[in-house]
C-alpha cells in the first residue's frame, strides 16, 4: 500500500514493495529525506503539482549517450460523438522533433484510425526494439484517457488508467482500450534496460497510467510525466492539449536561456510555472519515476539546436 503522511509530504507518494522498506521509507519521510527512501528502497518517486529537485545527478553520461527514438500517438476521434484537436499536440512535438534534430527515421507516427490498440502495441515493440545502451525512448500520447475495473489486483482505487485507442472505424470500445497494465508489460519488454524511457500522456485519467508499481519497471531507468492525475480530466483549449502546450513552452523558454543540459527534473518544474501563469488550469500535472529513480537522474532529451518558438501565441 501507498506510504504517504500527508501532514508531512502533501502530494508526494512512495510506493514499497517489502515491510521492511516500509518502516524505513516512513521513517525517511518523517524526517523530509523522500529521495533517500527512494533510492535505499527502490521506491516509486511521485510528485503532483509541486517542483522537484533540480540539481543534476545522472546515472550515465547525461543526454550525449545516445540516439533518440520516439513514438508520438494522437487522436481526434473524428468518428465519436467526443471530438478532441490532439493531432494539433502530435503535429507540434513533430516540430519539436525537427527542431531537436531527431533524425525522421527515429519518429514514428500515429494518428487517428491508425491508432488500434494491437498497431500500437506493434510499434511499441518495433520502435523500443531499436533503442540500445544510453538511447532514449520517447512515448508520447494525446487523446481520450479512461478508468476500467482493475482485475489484477495492483490498483488501491480499484481502477486501471486507460488509453482510448479505436477500431478500425474509429470508434471507442472496451477491446481498443489500453490498459496501465497492458501498456506497462508491453514496455518493458520492448525496451532494453540500458536505453532511458520518457513517457508523456496528455489525456484524462493519466497520473499513474505508466502503472510504475508493477514488477517489470524494477530494472528500467523510467519517467512519466502526465496531464493530471488519475482522479483528474486534462484541458483541450480547441487547439491542442493544456499540457502540451505549457511544456512546449518550458522548453522555448529554457532555450531562449541559453540552457542545453538540464534534467527532466527541471523541464517538469518549467512546465508547471508554465501551465500556472498561462493557462492557470484546473489540472494537476504529475510527474513519476520507476522504482529507485528520480528526476534529477535523467537529462531531458529533446532540447532545439537553434532557435524555437512554441506554437501557442504565435502569429500565423
Amino acid at each position: 500500500s501507498p506510504l504517504c503522511c500527508p501532514n508531512i509530504i502533501h502530494h508526494h507518494n512512495l510506493s514499497s514493495s517489502s515491510s521492511h522498506c516500509a518502516i524505513m521509507g516512513a521513517a525517511l519521510q518523517v524526517l523530509g529525506c523522500i529521495q533517500t527512501a527512494v533510492q535505499l528502497c527502490n521506491e516509486v518517486y511521485k510528485v503532483v503539482n509541486e517542483p522537484v529537485s533540480e540539481e543534476e545527478a545522472y546515472l550515465d553520461e547525461g543526454r550525449e549517450t545516445g540516439e533518440i527514438y520516439v513514438l508520438i500517438c494522437a487522436l481526434d476521434y473524428k468518428r465519436t460523438s467526443n471530438p478532441l484537436t490532439c493531432t494539433i499536440d502530435g503535429q507540434n512535438v513533430q516540430k519539436l522533433l525537427s527542431a531537436c534534430g531527431v533524425p525522421r527515421e527515429n519518429i514514428t507516427v500515429m494518428y487517428d484510425e491508425q491508432c488500434t490498440k494491437e498497431a500500437v502495441l506493434e510499434a511499441i515493440s518495433e520502435v523500443g526494439g531499436q533503442c540500445g545502451e544510453g538511447d532514449y525512448f520517447v512515448f508520447y500520447y494525446s487523446g481520450h484517457g479512461t478508468s476500467i475495473k482493475d482485475y489484477s489486483g495492483d490498483e488501491a482505487d480499484g481502477k486501471d488508467e486507460a488509453f482510448c485507442f479505436v477500431t478500425d472505424q474509429g470508434q471507442i470500445t472496451y477491446d481498443s482500450l489500453l490498459s496501465d497494465d497492458d501498456f506497462a508489460e508491453a514496455v518493458t519488454s520492448g525496451v532494453s534496460d540500458d536505453a532511458k524511457i520518457i513517457i508523456l500522456t496528455d489525456c484524462c485519467h493519466s497520473g499513474t497510467i505508466a502503472d510504475f508499481k508493477s514488477g517489470g519497471w524494477e530494472n528500467h531507468k523510467a519517467i512519466s510525466i502526465a496531464g493530471c492525475t488519475d482522479e483528474q480530466t486534462s484541458g483541450d483549449i480547441g487547439r491542442g492539449g493544456i499540457f502540451t502546450h505549457s511544456m512546449l513552452l518550458a522548453i522555448a523558454e529554457l532555450a531562449s536561456q541559453g540552457e542545453t543540459d538540464y534534467t527532466v527534473g527541471r523541464l517538469y518544474n518549467t512546465t508547471l510555472a508554465k501551465d500556472d501563469a498561462v493557462f492557470n488550469s484546473a489540472q494537476d500535472i504529475a510527474i513519476q519515476c520507476s522504482p529507485g529513480m528520480l528526476p534529477k537522474n535523467m537529462a531531458w532529451p529533446l532540447v532545439p539546436q537553434g532557435g524555437y518558438t512554441p506554437p501557442y501565441g504565435r502569429r500565423s
